[in-house]
């Protein structure tokens, strides 16, 4: 019973919020900012194919020189929105890229995701740890490390 309550009153939400004539528009994360060149050429996107840490590193240095770093997400069916993302994303110059079911091997992802959280400390200071989403990829374990230093 309840879920179908929760079911129709989405489906009723999603159908009121489909016939105002509002302007608003919800954005859901800056990596639409991206062109597709962008987002081809990015290392997040090659991840996927490569099996050597030392090879995400390099796709880490590549993304943070042409501005364009990534925080790495791992999903499911569907991605985890979160409503501050969009302003995390902007104040700190990255975009969270999410991978859905399928993606690069863990390992791969912490090497690069390491090299953006060293990026952030330098450039931004600590302050982007206590605001960023606690599913990125290794940042856990980055922190704890980092803090041990």
């Amino acid at each position: 019973m309840k879920f179908t309550l929760t079911l129709f009153i989405g489906i009723i939400t999603l159908t009121l919020n489909a016939q105002t004539d509002s302007e608003e528009t919800v954005i859901f994360s800056r990596i639409g900012e991206l062109s597709n060149e962008q987002l081809i050429n990015s290392g997040a996107s090659k991840l996927t194919f490569i099996t050597d840490k030392k090879e995400a590193e390099k796709m880490a240095e590549l993304d943070i020189r042409n501005e364009t770093p990534f925080l790495l997400l791992a999903g499911g069916i569907s991605p985890t929105i979160i409503a501050t993302d969009p302003q995390f994303e902007k104040e700190y110059g990255i975009y969270f890229y999410e991978f859905g079911c399928t993606g690069p091997e863990n390992e791969i992802m912490i090497a690069y995701n390491k090299l953006i959280f060293e990026h952030l400390n330098s450039t931004k200071g600590k302050k982007w740890t206590k605001e960023v989403r606690d599913d990125v990829i290794g940042f856990n374990e980055w922190k704890r490390n980092y803090k041990r230093k």
